[in-house]
């Protein structure tokens, strides 16, 4: 039997914050925490750009730092609100925004990310291949 694979490797990374959505009818338009749950997909040949050993996509310490400079840092025991400005912060939209800042370094390395709002509850964002319509 003849088949394709794809490797990819994940980090996993944590982050409270607090948020609220202005003009939602509900709950989540006040004030109130979470505690986020970031997963971080990178694929690729190995010894790929970011690492030269030679069956390593992406060394997972590399991920960690990058990672952590320009997502957990900023986001951590913040009130998103003051973050993302106008923007509402859902999810989704904050998803989006994590997904095009760590594309700036990975390229089309970002298979995807997933960010958990809470235990069960998250948005993913993954890197569409050319070929899909």
């Amino acid at each position: 039997m003849e088949y394709k694979t794809k490797t990819t490797v994940t980090k996993v990374f944590t982050f409270d914050s607090a948020h609220f959505l202005p003009g939602y009818n509900g709950k989540c338009s006040n004030l109130h925490g979470h505690q986020w749950r970031l997963e971080v997909t990178v694929a690729g040949p190995p010894a790929g750009q970011f690492n030269i050993y030679p069956t390593m996509i992406c060394d997972f310490g590399d991920i960690k730092k990058i990672v952590e400079d320009r997502i957990i840092n900023r986001h951590d025991h913040q009130c998103l609100n003051d973050i993302y400005g106008e923007e509402q912060t859902t999810a989704e939209n904050m998803s989006n925004k994590i997904f095009d800042n760590l594309f700036e370094i990975f390229g089309n390395n970002l298979q995807k990310i997933r960010l958990y709002e809470t235990p069960n509850s998250y948005a993913e964002v993954t890197l569409r291949s050319w070929s899909e319509k």
